[in-house]
């Protein structure tokens, strides 16, 4: 008898195409039957294969028959990758349409496979397909990493950018009940870890954006406020009115609350006692008629300068901003663009500016202020008070100082100032 003939790949692949079209149209109790047998098949073929190994080998001992079984499941292994890989070679030079047909059909079967499975064997598939999954991406590499991050940002872009609007609606409405669920089964100390992260990430954003980001960020902003205010019903709008007066209530009532607080641990700090109101100061006060100098809306005529409406004197001319004219001040310099944005709050790295502007302000001086503090005894609100003289500490100016300082900073070399501030 001649021998079979190999099968190409194309009839190979044909071959189990129809035999997957013939056994997809089965009756399932014929597909149940048919399992069964294979199941017993195998079983018999195991036990035939384990007696011809108790016949062949009676006198070796368990660990032989433990290497040799060892040793076939390797061989085993082999062939299944071996398999695998004459699999992946012959789809890697598949046409285009055998490619999408061949995809298609294991699609469909796998859709028909988990619309007959039931929510346990729907949840250890899933778990069993996470743990693998994790599994994986802890053996990969910095490189692998990050080439799939990127191919599944490309994926992800290529599906968003052919969804319609309604499919991306519906998107957009799931992840949000996804989320929403997500937090409402979070507890009180998730909640604020999650916001901890949450503010952390976006300030490390914000500080690490550029100036143009930091432009382009807002104008989006702005049009994304401008667009949802004019889509917004009447009664939306009443409502976000009544949220922000709300919500800025609450700004409010919480910054009278710290600033009463600070308010009383400095008052603890220089006395023991914060002193109370007595009814009789208190009607003592009721007695004491109040001054009022009126507003301040009283304008110079030489400097321009504002005054209250009760400092005017008869002849119309303040002594007190110019002296009636007679000192002349020259128009101020314009502020370098730089230092108005991080005064303005314009810059990505305004905040921290704002914070450590005192040490800038210090770093620059000419001198340094001395003086004798001698905080007045008793009880009462803090007090700065000197006793003695006040001096102004400098260094001595010159090429020779080791340690220069103050005023002795701008006859050196700014890059040398810089290092010694």
């Amino acid at each position: 008898m001649p021998p079979r003939r190999q099968l190409t790949d194309a009839e190979r692949e044909e071959k189990n195409r129809k035999q997957r079209e013939k056994r997809a149209q089965e009756d399932p109790e014929v597909k149940a039957k048919r399992l069964e047998e294979h199941r017993a098949r195998a079983q018999y073929v195991r036990d035939a294969k384990k007696q011809r190994f108790e016949m062949l080998l009676p006198a070796q001992n368990e660990v032989d028959v433990q290497a040799r079984i060892h040793l076939e499941a390797e061989n085993r292994r082999e062939d299944r990758a071996n398999e695998a890989e004459r699999r992946r070679e012959g789809r890697a030079n598949e046409a285009g349409e055998v490619k999408q047909r061949r995809l298609r059909e294991q699609a469909q079967r796998q859709q028909a496979l988990r619309r007959e499975e039931n929510g346990e064997e729907k949840r250890a598939r899933l778990q069993e397909q996470a743990h693998r999954q994790q599994a994986l991406r802890r053996e990969e590499n910095e490189e692998e990493k990050r080439a799939r991050l990127q191919e599944q940002a490309h994926r992800q872009q290529a599906l968003r950018s052919a969804e319609t609007d309604d499919e991306r609606l519906v998107r957009l409405m799931g992840a949000q009940f996804s989320q929403q669920a997500l937090r409402d089964q979070e507890t009180e100390e998730e909640r604020m870890s999650r916001a901890t992260i949450d503010r952390l990430r976006h300030q490390k954003r914000l500080a690490d954006e550029t100036h143009e980001e930091a432009e382009v960020r807002r104008e989006i902003n702005r049009q994304q406020t401008a667009d949802s205010r004019a889509a917004e019903m009447e009664e939306e709008t009443n409502e976000r009115r009544e949220e922000s007066q709300f919500r800025m209530q609450r700004l409010r009532e919480e910054r009278e609350e710290d600033e009463e607080l600070l308010r009383a641990m400095n008052a603890l700090e220089h006395a023991e006692i914060i002193p109370m109101e007595t009814e009789e100061e208190r009607t003592f006060q009721d007695r004491v008629p109040m001054h009022d100098c009126g507003e301040m809306t009283v304008t110079c005529g030489e400097c321009n300068a504002r005054h209250f409406k009760g400092e005017r004197p008869s002849d119309k001319k303040f002594t007190q901003c110019c002296a009636k004219g007679k000192v002349i001040l020259p128009p101020p310099k314009e502020c370098p663009q730089l230092l108005a944005k991080l005064l303005q709050n314009d810059h990505p790295k305004a905040k921290a500016f704002m914070m450590k502007i005192r040490n800038y302000n210090s770093a620059h001086a000419f001198a340094s202020l001395g003086a004798k503090i001698s905080s007045p005894p008793g009880r009462g609100p803090y007090c700065f008070r000197i006793h003695g003289q006040v001096y102004h500490n400098t260094t001595p100016v010159g090429l020779n100082t080791n340690n220069p300082r103050y005023a002795d900073l701008y006859f050196i070399d700014a890059a040398q100032a810089s290092e010694f501030r």
